[in-house]
């Protein structure tokens, strides 16, 4: 059993209780409170310290692009000669050697959810993956949980290079519509053969799992929220550079954005985002959570996610929100919030230890970070 004691722990919404301690049974947080019984744990004091929720990278494709894996043949993450593949499960993408998931543990995010790559229309299934484990079996926390799709130009850079549809965002529009009307269809049969890839889209019209799309302009915002009205699914909408103009009927539907850089290109969509009125809306009652998908390898992930993390403080957003952009609510968006995303008993025992606030200051440094109820990481000279 492991003990933290006399930390400045971080329950959410603002608030923090000091001097608190959280006992760690094996994989699971067990009590989280004043005076914890010490006997038999190994202890880590975090006195002066803020303890918080390990951080939860809502989408990255670290671990299917591998080095090794870059030498021959191209990442196995990202299936880019079949448009409509909502079948694959990325678990059978995944390499446990990417060194990346070391540098993840020094930077505080303990979980991530690992998706296929940005180049199919509908490219597969998600999985909630932890950052430690000797074997490919430990890391992976929740399967098939989400679906990932992609609306942008580059589903139409991919295809135009394999001479097929779609290469228009018109006919990709079309497509993701008549493949859920499709399964719709399929779904109200009695009778049917069994169809994997609509089994699939079945438990993303009936609300089951969400569909987590990447759209980063307003139109491609757009064009996706019309999907979204019509099938009435349970939306995650990641990228979304441009979705503050379509904010009300994100709000009313309860549906998530993840903020953040899909690909390669969308630096410059950053630059050219209000990041303060993103914050607004936040406070509104949007469900916001930041992410890097790491997908083009450099920067590391980590260091992008901190990056918008600091523009988003420069925007007036507390580091208190912050956190929680990168805990609870990309942990509500896939719908593993039951698993981690905060410091509560019976959830992963993902956490870390810091000087102060790591969404506000890259100098706040991880002290140690705890994943799975193993110490995975101590920063050189840290108590």
């Amino acid at each position: 059993m492991l003990l933290i004691k006399n930390g400045n722990v971080f329950l959410g919404g603002g608030r923090y209780e000091p001097g608190w301690d959280i006992l760690c049974d094996g994989p699971l947080i067990h009590a989280v409170g004043p005076s914890l019984p010490a006997e038999g744990c190994d202890v880590i004091d975090a006195a002066g310290r803020n303890v918080y929720p390990g951080l939860v990278l809502g989408l990255c494709a670290v671990g299917g692009i591998s080095f090794s894996e870059m030498w021959s043949g191209g990442p196995d993450v990202d299936e880019a000669v079949v448009p409509v593949c909502p079948e694959m499960d990325v678990r059978h993408a995944f390499d446990l050697r990417e060194l990346k998931l070391q540098r993840f543990g020094r930077a505080g995010i303990t979980s991530y959810g690992l998706c296929p790559g940005v180049s199919a229309l509908l490219a597969g299934q998600v999985a909630l993956v932890h950052v430690d484990g000797d074997h490919t079996a430990d890391v992976f926390l929740a399967q098939r949980i989400a679906l990932k799709g992609n609306f942008t130009h580059v589903v139409k850079e991919a295809f135009q290079k394999a001479k097929i549809a779609p290469q228009t965002r018109m006919a990709m529009f079309h497509m993701l519509d008549e493949t859920f009307r499709a399964a719709q269809e399929y779904m109200e049969k009695d009778e049917k053969d069994y169809d994997p890839g609509k089994e699939v889209l079945c438990r993303v019209l009936r609300r089951e799992i969400p569909l987590v799309i990447t759209a980063e302009t307003q139109s491609e915002v757009e064009s996706v929220v019309e999907i979204g009205v019509k099938y009435d699914l349970r939306l995650v909408i990641a990228g979304a550079y441009g979705a503050a103009n379509v904010a009300d009927e994100i709000i009313r539907r309860g549906w998530h954005v993840m903020l953040g850089d899909s690909s390669y290109m969308t630096a410059g969509l950053r630059g050219h985002t209000d990041l303060r009125q993103m914050v607004e809306l936040y406070r509104r009652g949007m469900n916001l959570s930041i992410f890097c998908s790491g997908d083009e390898g450099y920067p590391p992930a980590y260091e992008q996610l901190l990056w918008v993390a600091t523009q988003m403080s420069s925007a007036g957003a507390t580091g208190d929100e912050i956190m929680e952009m990168m805990t609870i609510n990309p942990a509500r968006a896939l719908g593993v919030d039951t698993l981690v995303g905060s410091l509560e008993p019976g959830k992963q025992a993902d956490i870390i230890i810091c000087k102060g606030n790591p969404a506000v200051r890259f100098d706040n440094f991880v002290d140690h970070t705890i994943v799975g109820g193993r110490l995975f990481f101590t920063r050189e000279g840290a108590q």
